[in-house]
């Protein structure tokens, strides 16, 4: 399979994505209790000339929202604007939407790479430590299940606690400066290198028992070069896409990490879209998050055609 016919798939995977998750939750808002009309009459700015002087006239704000026309037709008309960068006018604001997710998707995307970067760094540390000294390997499986049973509220009450209020190190809440993301990225980083560590060390195992790195160590390789050219290259195809995922939910669901750190993020954004049935916030949001959990999903797949040969070779001969 070449990387054109393999990126056009993958590229028409990650639009249906966005079209099937924006199209859901559009039809959903729709068919919530309540007219859209009235909503947006009850929460516009009143310093809008027009709204005003159409906020006893329903059917003159439906008309001007587009509200009347079929669902369909609705649907392409903000789809053809969103493409475009226009995503409407939020209810409860009266700002652009298009403002307010440039605002609030900075500090989603600092935490969840920051922590993704940090996980990653001590899954390599204890998978290196397990290589080096096998008998620590118990306590590394000890160390990744109570990554994963402790709950991410708790342990960032306990950073909070013991960091903040205790040591005087760094700040409880805001998003002034990097020192305001150490915290909540430690504490998502803490709750992701568990499933990390385990899915390495797993496959790492299996493909230690493999015919290919029994055949190389037979043949007198290296102990460093069976590791880096047959372990390690083949172990960490399973742990790509895994990897992957985990950024692409971080992007939308680290709702209770930002509200408990106070962090203007893209998941609190979303929540609070949802609360008042903000609409176009909230497919703007939606919209925001299906396109970049198909970009990591992209990223995922190219880093395994590149890993992978079976991959590339798939669809040959």
């Amino acid at each position: 399979m070449t990387i054109a016919l393999f990126l056009f798939r993958r590229l028409g995977m990650a639009a249906a994505t966005v079209v099937f998750a924006t199209a859901l939750t559009f039809v959903l808002t729709h068919l919530a209790p309540g007219d859209a009309a009235e909503i947006i009459l009850s929460r516009v700015f009143i310093g809008d000339p027009e709204t005003a002087g159409a906020r006893s006239d329903l059917a003159v704000v439906a008309t001007r929202f587009g509200l009347d026309n079929p669902l369909a037709l609705q649907y392409l008309e903000w789809a053809r604007n969103a493409v475009h960068g226009d995503f409407g006018v939020s209810i409860a604001s009266g700002m652009p939407v298009a403002d307010e997710i440039a605002e609030r998707l900075g500090p989603t995307a600092v935490l969840a790479l920051a922590s993704t970067v940090a996980a990653l760094a001590v899954t390599a540390g204890l998978v290196a430590a397990v290589r080096l000294v096998p008998r620590t390997r118990l306590a590394v499986d000890a160390a990744a299940v109570a990554s994963v049973s402790i709950p991410n509220f708790y342990l960032g009450l306990v950073l909070v606690l013991v960091f903040s209020l205790g040591l005087d190190l760094l700040p409880v809440s805001g998003a002034g400066s990097w020192r305001h993301y150490v915290l909540p990225a430690a504490v998502l980083a803490l709750g992701q290198f568990g499933y990390f560590t385990a899915l390495m060390n797993a496959s790492l195992r299996d493909a230690d028992g493999q015919l290919y790195v029994l055949t190389a160590r037979a043949k007198g390789l290296p102990p460093h070069e069976v590791f880096r050219r047959h372990v390690l290259r083949n172990a960490i195809v399973p742990v790509v896409p895994y990897v992957a995922l985990q950024v692409a939910f971080l992007f939308g669901g680290v709702v209770v990490i930002e509200r408990l750190f106070s962090l203007p993020g893209l998941g609190g954004y979303l929540v609070d879209a949802l609360d008042v049935r903000n609409a176009p916030a909230l497919l703007a949001a939606i919209a925001v998050v299906a396109v970049f959990v198909s970009v990591a999903n992209l990223t995922g797949d190219l880093l395994l055609y590149a890993l992978d040969p079976r991959v590339r070779f798939s669809g040959r001969g």
